[in-house]
């Protein structure tokens, strides 16, 4: 089997609203995903969320950036072209 994978996630030109509804759509479930690992590390453990928590804020951040750019393409009649590929690699434990 490959060690490593490409997954071509988002390959388009959107108008600005599009953008931000599928990114804000993926940034959404990131943020959720982290907080409820963070909320179970919590409560099962009692232990350290402090990845969770920098995550949530950068991808807080992400989203600001995000609506930023949208405004601007938006006030300005563009569009955008929008590519996102994610990598995967088999790692041994």
């Amino acid at each position: 089997m490959k060690i490593k994978h490409t997954l071509k996630l988002i390959d388009g030109n959107f108008i600005p609203s599009e953008a931000r509804k599928v990114i804000n759509d993926l940034l959404s479930s990131k943020i959720n995903y982290h907080q409820l690992e963070a909320f179970s590390i919590k409560e099962r453990f009692n232990g350290d969320v402090s990845n969770s928590e920098k995550r949530i804020t950068e991808l807080k951040e992400a989203r600001k950036i995000l609506e930023e750019i949208t405004a601007y393409a938006n006030e300005k009649g563009l569009c955008l072209k929008i590519q996102g590929n994610i990598e995967i690699t088999i790692l041994e434990k």
